[in-house]
């Protein structure tokens, strides 16, 4: 039947059944990838013996003509560079019949849980780096990232909240920014980041202002809509018959009645926010996600890569919940 409740039981069995479905293909996927490359390594490595058995031939023909050289002095000499070839080249057979025997080649773009956690997740909470420059990745880029995320977000929420609770308060302000806003919101903000950097430059600023810029004319409108609708006029026309003024309407009363609408449109900017933020490291950053991701990508390393993905993935669902959990604190009468 058509949105039939479930038990909170079957929520959370079939919410971890998902998670570990998730975690099997992932695991199929890593595990293919990697004998993949076992396979392509053990071709080449047969390929390589193939080639120093024709080399051994055709020292051992070197060999034998070194051997026919009747002057002691230039045979002697001939014999020790040929014995330093034979050398190396026992060598390399010793090392590619091992492989042969046994590939141990790596994927490094799918990499299996084992690569994760021992090189990455230990990686990336290790210090780096040499002498007196060690530094902790996931301390140095999460700190800086969730800086310039959360302070570009408080500064985006502080201006959306003014402009939304002023056009939906107030038709002149509703007609002065709804065209810029119904035309900005259209436009990608990854677009506008060459712009940005040449305006703003690139620093701290850069980062709030395009933060600021990708939530601001979704959610002021989002805001200015909730205002105008979850508003009831019965309590305008109350508020006013109690003698109260236009501060205390918009604050006691307006207010009020959108935080929660407030908060959900708030919650749900995370997520773009953190993609710009991201995508803006990744072009021109010195240290942050993003920075650290484009490095590895270089690399086609991608065990920090899936780490920083997957904290990143819990970080936003625990701010996620946190929200709810704020939005329930404070607003007790809005419900689920």
């Amino acid at each position: 039947m058509i949105r039939q409740p479930i038990s909170r039981s079957w929520r959370i069995g079939l919410g971890i059944a998902a998670i570990l479905l998730l975690m099997l293909c992932y695991t199929i996927l890593s595990q293919s990838r990697q004998n993949t490359a076992r396979r392509e390594q053990h071709t080449v490595a047969g390929k390589r013996l193939t080639q120093l058995a024709e080399q051994q031939q055709q020292l051992d023909l070197q060999r034998a003509k070194a051997e026919a050289v009747t002057a002691e002095q230039p045979r002697q000499r001939a014999l020790d560079r040929l014995r330093e070839q034979q050398l190396k080249l026992d060598k390399d057979l010793l090392k590619w019949r091992q492989i042969e025997r046994e590939p141990n080649a790596a994927d490094r773009t799918v990499p299996t849980w084992g690569m994760l956690i021992m090189e990455g997740l230990i990686r990336a909470c290790t210090p780096q780096g040499d002498f007196e420059r060690k530094e902790t990745w996931i301390l140095v880029d999460f700190k800086a990232t969730a800086w310039r995320l959360l302070t570009g977000l408080l500064l985006g929420l502080a201006i959306s909240v003014f402009l939304g609770i002023l056009m939906g308060c107030f038709d002149p302000a509703e007609a002065f920014f709804l065209p810029p806003f119904s035309f900005f919101s259209k436009v990608p903000a990854t677009a506008v980041l060459p712009i940005f950097f040449v305006l703003v430059q690139i620093n701290f600023k850069m980062y709030l202002a395009i933060i600021a810029f990708g939530m601001l004319p979704t959610l002021a409108q989002s805001i200015s809509a909730s205002v105008r609708k979850d508003v009831p006029e019965e309590l305008l026309f109350k508020a006013y018959t109690l003698g109260a003024s236009q501060f205390e309407l918009i604050w006691e009363v307006i207010f009020r009645q959108v935080l929660p609408r407030i908060l959900d449109a708030a919650r749900l900017q995370i997520g773009p926010a953190l993609v710009l933020l991201v995508a803006a490291e990744w072009m021109v950053a010195g240290e942050g996600i993003g920075y650290r991701l484009r490095l590895f990508f270089q690399r086609t390393d991608m065990t920090v890569v899936f780490v920083y993905v997957l904290l990143l993935g819990l970080v936003g669902l625990m701010a996620d919940y946190a929200l709810i959990w704020l939005r329930r604190k404070l607003c007790p009468w809005f419900g689920d």
